[in-house]
């Protein structure tokens, strides 16, 4: 049973006792009163279960074998009883007014059933220091709390699988969308939060608020900075476009041209970073499949070339 109103806010948490304060205080200074707060640790080595349970007796903390982020989240979101789910990562932080404006706008729209917010990113100096709080919060007197978005809200599938404008931590959704598009993948270690939205978007219109609601933070030890030797991003998409086609349920459609080239450059940036990371077999394959969808881009052939000529001679 969902309790009315209540909004569930889900934190998947690994390795990050440094950061996990700072974003469960962000969550409790909310100007929003039903809030149930639920930290999943998926196997930490730190003490951030240990820091959760200690400061934070209101939460549910559930402690689990480390499986990925998509377990975590699975995992909160059956232990969660609200009519909303909200989504936070562990180490990114809310701003005042984010939970209450997302909650008003659902309400009063009734045909949307999942709804993001603009975000900031923030990003440490060489130190491992990260700026001010206060001077990465935007002036946005000029924006309404509820304003959205016009060109990244609505049908957005066609949109999305161009470009990825929606960070988790933003999220809210209603708990009757997830009911009809299920649980995370969990056979995706990265991007399976890219597959879910992909997946909302066939199901409800996504609006986004057009205010800075969240702050992603940039550090060497999170799952993004780390990268995986796996192109997940171009399975997705390949994976979407085989099952949905390239239109929004509205009809509005990308080409397959665009398509193709978006691909195109997933690989190549893929292959590219495992270039540079020394696994020059795995940055061969990438090229090549960057060079099936662009033929005739020469750096594409030349970075192929350069892989497979180094790894001959290691």
């Amino acid at each position: 049973m969902n309790i009315r109103n209540l909004v569930s806010v889900v934190i998947p948490a690994y390795n990050v006792g440094p950061h996990i304060v700072e974003a469960i205080d962000s969550v409790l200074q909310q100007n929003y009163p039903h809030i149930e707060l639920i930290v999943v640790d998926d196997g930490s080595q730190d003490d951030t279960a240990d820091v959760v349970a200690k400061r934070y007796p209101q939460a549910i903390l559930i402690r689990k074998a480390n499986g990925g982020a998509a377990t975590a989240r699975n995992a909160g979101i059956r232990a969660a009883r609200g009519e909303f789910i909200a989504f936070l990562d562990a180490d990114d932080i809310w701003l005042p007014g984010k939970l209450r404006a997302q909650v008003e706008y659902l309400g009063a729209r009734v045909d949307v059933s999942m709804i993001c917010t603009g975000f900031s990113h923030w990003t440490s100096d060489r130190n491992g220091v990260f700026p001010d709080l206060l001077t990465m919060i935007p002036d946005q007197s000029d924006v309404a709390p509820g304003a959205i978005d016009s060109e990244l809200s609505g049908w957005i599938y066609h949109k999305l699988l161009l470009h990825n404008f929606v960070w988790t931590t933003t999220v809210m959704m209603r708990r009757s969308l997830i009911d009809r598009i299920g649980f995370y993948d969990e056979k995706f270690r990265l991007g399976q939060d890219y597959e879910y939205f992909l997946r909302a978007s066939r199901e409800t219109e996504v609006h986004r608020l057009s205010r800075i609601y969240a702050l992603y933070r940039h550090h060497p030890g999170s799952a993004t900075a780390r990268g995986n030797d796996y192109n997940y991003g171009a399975s997705i998409m390949l994976r979407a476009r085989d099952t949905w086609g390239l239109a929004s349920p509205n009809g509005e459609s990308i080409s397959e041209r665009e398509f193709r080239e978006r691909v195109h450059k997933i690989h190549f940036m893929s292959g590219y970073r495992l270039y540079q990371r020394g696994n020059l077999a795995t940055a061969f394959d990438e090229f090549k499949l960057a060079v099936k969808e662009r033929p005739l881009h020469l750096k594409s052939w030349a970075y192929a070339a350069l892989a497979a000529t180094r790894a001959i001679l290691q």
